[in-house]
C-alpha cells in the first residue's frame, strides 16, 4: 500500500520521468516514434501532393458553384 502510494505521488509531481524510469524500453520506443513522426519525410511529401491536387480542384468547384463558370 505505501508502494501504490508513493507510485501515485511520483506519477502526480513527474509523469514522464516515472514513466521512463518504470518503463524503459516503452519509454525509448515512444520516444523514437515521437522523433521518427517529426523527422520523417514521407508525410511532408504526401502534404504537400494532396495540398497540390486539392487547391485546383477546390478552386475549379469554387467559380463553378458561384456561376463563373463558362462553357
Amino acid at each position: 500500500m505505501i508502494g501504490s502510494i508513493a507510485r501515485m505521488y511520483a506519477y502526480s509531481k513527474a509523469p514522464r520521468t516515472t514513466f521512463a524510469l518504470r518503463h524503459p524500453k516503452t519509454a525509448v520506443r515512444l520516444g523514437k516514434a515521437k522523433w521518427d513522426l517529426k523527422h520523417a519525410f514521407a508525410p511532408r511529401v504526401a502534404a504537400i501532393g494532396a495540398a497540390a491536387v486539392a487547391l485546383p480542384i477546390g478552386l475549379w468547384l469554387g467559380s463553378r458553384r458561384n456561376g463563373r463558370h463558362e462553357a
